[in-house]
């Protein structure tokens, strides 16, 4: 006589936590790192040595489109390309014209206060958005406190303004393949999903850049340098990097979702039988 009985509930945990164990195992192989950091490598050097041989294009690229929008607008800032097209050259009046007065710093001033009352008075849903709204208020009445006391002493013109602007812009640029590597690059897509995603945050911020340059130089020059701290420090790189987070947020929604082993619970329940001979 011999008995045979099915494995219990316990019995199959333990076998799947064996299975997965020795998963993470395979998975942790110098091979697999490697292939892993081999695929990394490659999707980072293609949109990386891309933007560096087209960098002189998409310069006159962006010298154009600020040329355009500037006589457009009426701006004073102007720009050009260098001799070996590469780099960009900013022409500006002088910025004194555009320096606050003592009535603007105080309108200013008391306009911030108003925004942090309105602040406080958000409900806790809104908690998120108080914190920022402090921020943006500390950060202008510390501008507004600069040139109260020592307006002459600024050191930046809106041209340099505008320089930094694009130098940081295409820094991110370059730091987008990486990034993109490192997380959509080793999810689950096809080639062409991992070439063309890339390709399209190029192509993104090298039309986003320059627009966003020019509502910055056409803000300073209506209202005054003011609010220059402001714009570079919550408007310049880190809206650039919120922008690209975004992106990437709602690129990685589109992924397929990761094979998964189905839970116990969402099995059958296993019955125990007994068989005799």
């Amino acid at each position: 006589m011999s008995t045979h009985t099915t494995p219990t509930p316990s019995q199959v945990r333990m076998e799947s936590a064996i299975s997965d164990h020795s998963g993470a195992q395979s998975i942790g192989t110098p091979t697999a790192w490697l292939n892993l950091l081999g695929q990394c490598l490659l999707w980072s050097a293609l949109p990386v040595g891309l933007l560096i041989l087209l960098k002189a294009p998409l310069m006159l690229f962006w010298s154009k489109t600020l040329v355009l929008w500037g006589e457009a607008l009426n701006l004073s800032l102007m720009t050009q390309l260098s001799e070996d097209g590469r780099t960009l050259l900013w022409t500006t009046m002088d910025d004194g014209s555009f320096a606050p007065s003592v009535q603007r710093i105080v309108i200013t001033a008391a306009l911030t206060a108003l925004v942090w009352w309105l602040g406080n008075r958000l409900s806790d849903r809104f908690h998120p958005l108080k914190i920022s709204l402090r921020a943006l208020c500390l950060i202008q009445w510390s501008a507004c406190l600069f040139f109260w006391l020592a307006p002459a002493s600024f050191p930046y013109s809106i041209g340099a303004h505008a320089n930094a602007l694009m130098g940081m812009g295409y820094g991110l640029m370059i730091a987008i393949g990486p990034m993109l590597a490192l997380g959509w690059g080793i999810l689950p897509t096809p080639i062409w999903q991992k070439i063309l995603a890339p390709l399209a945050f190029l192509v993104y911020f090298a039309v986003m850049l320059p627009h966003k340059t020019v509502l910055h130089v056409w803000c300073l020059e209506h209202l005054s340098i003011l609010f220059m701290p402001l714009f570079f420090m919550c408007f310049g790189a880190l809206l650039d990097l919120w922008v690209f987070i975004a992106l990437y947020a709602l690129l990685a929604s589109f992924a397929p979702p990761l094979a998964q082993r189905p839970r116990l619970s969402q099995t059958q329940p296993i019955h125990l039988k007994k068989t005799t001979s």
